[in-house]
């Protein structure tokens, strides 16, 4: 009707914008939001003056900020870049549809593909590499580090030895996958009940007039350590001046420490995930005693040397006290770069950022693919720092508040704030296949989702 011209003006959200053809000679934006971004403002933008129905459209702004209007007329378009990451979830779901596939095919079901094409389509993925290097065997790494992944996962107890299938809450992981390494942190904390102790204490303490002691709050306060992490801003002021009303945290802007029981088990946890991959480096670096390109630098190709050189040993006398000595002295290593080795570190590394960092070329890892939380970048003991921003917001309830506490945009909050409700809304769908109707996580996460909701509408003025 609208194209046809019999609807002159069609007011709408910006669920319009995307993927509905409807060509206009003018785009009228009426108010903010924190919705609205670069991307979504050229796609309505772009229905003004569609070309082959009108030369010229126009595009007006009402009720809007002109600092605003000119970020959106400046902004760039939204890059958009192809990403696959192998990581534990992955290699998980893909397990996980294998499984309904061999179900079907034993339940005497027709398959809508041959099984054949559907392992030539699968098994790319964790055989060969998705990029080249001329110095990394990829191709080499991609199938062991699959195969430490299965050992992970089976550690893990989310898979089978014997069959192969997945068990225990591998359902619960899958279905979190956006959220790694939140979704196999939080169930290893369901299947030790760390989580169903951890509420039922916080219930106790739990005051009707404080609004910090409510379990919605509480369990906000566990989840910010897993969903949406955020470090600590770069700058903190030094004096804070404190509101009359809607103040955050104590603590703002730090997250309260978790629980002892359960900060133990994420040390725990990250420590074991930071030995399969110092294993990983080890094995796929013991497959190649070659390292000449270890030893030339990335960006003016010097090569050092690897021997004595042209003037020969110093120690003519292997028997010499001084040579033994010495030789004693050197650090021996092989996974680890031989200029990182220079520092007297060996093949022990101290966090998955160090191994990232400072492995032998022959590798090429990414460290999203290793699900460690909270793990210190320069290695030590306990957790980062971590933002409290989610659990500031639950205190106060206003958007407008985090940046001033928190270092966090309204646009980028409200974007956060999204994905963190929408999780526990994926959390909450699958854990009612596992728990009792009036199981304490269930009620909790069910409860938290509406706050959640009821104070984002709030600040959006729905």
């Amino acid at each position: 009707l609208f194209r046809r011209g019999y609807l002159k003006v069609v007011f709408a959200t910006g669920t319009l914008a995307l993927g509905i053809n409807m060509p206009c000679r003018s785009t009228i934006f009426c108010g903010d939001s924190l919705e609205l971004n670069g991307l979504m403002f050229r796609q309505m933008a772009g229905r003004a003056g569609r070309r082959g129905f009108d030369l010229e459209g126009k595009v007006v702004f009402f009720d809007m900020a002109f600092l605003k209007v000119r970020s959106l007329v400046a902004s760039d378009l939204t890059t958009l870049t192809g990403e696959f990451m192998l990581s534990p979830t992955t290699l998980l779901r893909a397990l996980h549809a294998w499984e309904r596939v061999s179900l079907d095919v034993q339940q005497g079901r027709q398959l809508a593909r041959p099984r054949a094409d559907l392992v030539r389509c699968i098994a790319p993925m964790f055989s060969r590499p998705f990029f080249r290097s001329d110095t990394a065997k990829l191709r080499t790494q991609v199938v062991y580090q699959t195969r430490f992944l299965v050992d992970l996962l089976y550690k893990e107890g989310l898979l089978d030895a014997e069959s192969g299938f997945t068990r225990g809450l591998a359902n619960f992981v899958t279905h979190l996958c956006e959220v790694e390494p939140a979704n196999i942190l939080l169930a290893r904390l369901l299947a030790k009940g760390r989580l169903h102790q951890f509420l039922l204490r916080e219930r106790q303490k739990e005051q009707k007039g404080d609004r910090k002691s409510h379990l919605t709050v509480r369990l906000t306060a566990l989840l910010s350590w897993f969903l949406y992490r955020k470090r600590l801003p770069h700058t903190l002021p030094k004096e804070r001046t404190r509101r009359k009303k809607h103040n955050p945290s104590p603590d703002c802007p730090v997250l309260p420490p978790l629980p002892k029981v359960i900060a133990e088990e994420v040390v725990r946890y990250n420590k074991f995930v930071t030995d399969h991959v110092q294993d990983l480096a080890w094995t796929v670096a013991s497959t190649s005693k070659d390292m000449s390109a270890d030893h030339m630098l990335p960006v003016s190709k010097q090569a050092f040397l690897v021997d004595w050189g042209p003037r020969g040993n110093p120690f003519a006398e292997e028997k010499a006290d001084v040579a033994k000595w010495i030789i004693k002295q050197l650090t021996r290593y092989r996974a680890r770069s031989p200029f990182s080795a220079i520092g007297g570190s060996g093949d022990y590394f101290e966090s998955v950022a160090d191994i990232v960092s400072s492995v032998r070329n022959i590798l090429h890892l990414d460290l999203n693919s290793f699900p460690v939380n909270a793990h210190p970048v320069h290695g030590g003991t306990g957790l980062e720092p971590t933002n409290s921003w989610m659990l500031d917001f639950m205190i106060h309830g206003k958007i407008k508040y985090l940046w001033e506490d928190n270092g966090i945009g309204p646009t980028q909050a409200w974007r956060m704030i999204t994905g963190f409700k929408e999780a526990v809304k994926k959390a909450i769908a699958i854990v009612k296949e596992y728990a009792m109707q009036d199981d304490i996580v269930l009620e909790t996460f069910e409860a938290l989702y509406k706050d959640i909701h009821r104070l984002q509408m709030a600040n959006s003025g729905g």
